[in-house]
């Protein structure tokens, strides 16, 4: 069985975030083949993707409340809605809500990211973007004068100083509204769970588990005696991730979801050279070493290969999960599955009572953006050229696309320079001559690149299939 895992690899005190999909750029020359056409093949394949929309019928003659896919608030009064000739709409209205909350819904939506300035255009970085309209009998409505549309916006982003912009379609534009948004937060309350063998603590809607110390455990799972793991819930999550075979090793079937916790067997340096500038090909376990339940794991890059002492941990949510996994087959009694539905309740409420929601009024239908502006700390410009990691086929891109992994927002470059921060971790996404996505990842330029300026051949990786949804698009990228 594959099963889908997330790493953090340290030795001794030294932590390396790990990147799947690491690119080796060289910046050689080679035959480039150019398509006039892609632009056009581009905005047809992420048209096709699917977003997240909510459409409801309501009826407008009451006070309305719409909680959209991704939990975005609205409340409507009654008779909000009217023609544009001012009069109320007979029968039902049809609302539409769709919104954008991440990288993979801006890029699909191809919703312009730039705010025009005194000194030019800046980029826009995104807490919350929704597009709400309204039709009675295909016809399309506005808000009543003296009519507002309360919103609440959920974001993961704490800081105060977003504001609030409306997407101007007869000036093609974004306009600011609003001065930093409010914020509604409320605090969830500590509990303790019962003493027993291990000790649980949730703490500001995180759940955080210090497992006690167990001895080795054997229990016959299909069909082997062997013996049982517990996670280390010390776990901090990372980015990377990899696919391990976990065939030989029933005992890692318990957990849906698996983390790896370790040091490796080579020097510091090396390890974090291979992570941040060589491309990862496999990971796979050699060995499990008991009663410590670790695992010795050999992983390969296209330049170096090392081993290192790997052991289950869990994602902090999924700890008492796993726990109850654990003790099941520990106490060798079935899983309660009351206790599992409780336990996914609680954290689903936890989750929810830590959302902090942005509030705010709308007077107009349409684009609305809880933004900022953005400036990059830090510039290089690279003139790149795109090659296939499998077929060396070269590719040039009239449209490129470029994610900065630390901010929620999409740079769309249609000349042939890409301006972005070398410190960061950057996607770079374009559609190929076959109608697929090509993507690579951008490690920390600055660290194999001096220049401010510079000409790149950039391996990519062509995506097997196009996604169906922006769900879908946004855990690759997250993968990547």
């Amino acid at each position: 069985m594959n099963v889908r895992n997330y790493m953090l690899l340290s030795a001794t005190s030294i932590v390396f975030i790990i990147c799947s999909c690491n690119k080796k750029q060289d910046t050689s020359s080679t035959p480039l083949v150019h398509n006039a056409a892609e632009q056009t093949r581009a905005d047809s394949i992420l048209s096709s993707i699917g977003g997240q929309t909510k459409i409801v019928k309501i009826n407008p003659s009451k006070e309305n409340n719409i909680i959209s896919k991704k939990g975005i608030q609205f409340s409507i009064p009654a008779n909000a809605f009217v023609t544009k000739d001012g009069l109320k709409p007979k029968g039902n209205v049809q609302v539409t809500i769709s919104e954008y909350h991440n990288p993979a819904d801006i890029l699909v939506s191809k919703i312009p990211m730039l705010y025009q300035t005194k000194n030019g255009a800046a980029q826009m970085e995104s807490a919350g973007m929704f597009s709400i309209t309204a039709t009675a009998k295909d016809e399309e409505l506005q808000l009543a004068p003296n009519k507002d549309i309360a919103v609440q916006v959920p974001s993961k982003k704490s800081d105060i100083n977003f504001n609030l912009y409306y997407f101007d379609p007869i000036a093609n534009a974004w306009v600011q509204t609003v001065d930093s948004l409010s914020i509604d937060q409320t605090e969830p309350k500590a509990h303790h769970a019962p003493s027993g063998k291990t000790s649980i603590q949730i703490v500001d809607a995180g759940i955080n588990v210090e497992w006690s110390a167990v001895e080795a455990n054997k229990r016959m799972i299909d069909g082997k005696v062997i013996s049982l793991v517990k996670p280390d819930c010390s776990y901090k999550n990372t980015d990377f991730n990899f696919t391990v075979a976990t065939d030989n090793f029933p005992e890692l079937n318990l957990y849906k979801d698996l983390v790896w916790i370790g040091s490796a067997n080579k020097d510091d340096r090396q390890v974090e050279a291979a992570f941040d500038n060589d491309q990862f090909i496999n990971a796979s376990i050699i060995e499990r070493e008991t009663p410590l339940n670790r695992y010795l794991m050999a992983f390969q890059f296209r330049h170096t290969k090392f081993n290192a002492y790997m052991k289950i941990a869990s994602k902090s949510e999924a700890c008492e999960l796993n726990e109850e996994l654990y003790l099941s087959y520990y106490d060798s009694r079935p899983v309660d599955e009351n206790k599992i539905e409780k336990i996914a309740t609680k954290a689903k409420k936890s989750k929810s009572q830590s959302t902090i929601f942005r509030s705010f009024a709308i007077n107009k239908l349409g684009l609305w953006n809880c933004d900022r502006l953005y400036v990059l700390t830090a510039k290089m410009n690279i003139t790149p050229r795109f090659r296939s990691i499998t077929t060396g086929e070269s590719y040039e891109s009239t449209t490129t696309y470029m994610i900065d992994k630390k901010i929620n927002s999409v740079w769309t470059f249609t000349n042939n320079i890409i301006t972005l921060d070398p410190d960061s971790d950057n996607i770079i996404l374009f559609i190929n001559g076959k109608g697929k996505i090509c993507y690579a990842r951008l490690n920390k330029l600055s660290k194999t690149h001096k220049e401010k300026e510079i000409n790149l051949i950039i391996d990519v990786e062509e995506m097997e299939e196009n996604p169906d949804n922006t769900e879908a698009l946004d855990k690759l990228l997250q993968s990547i």
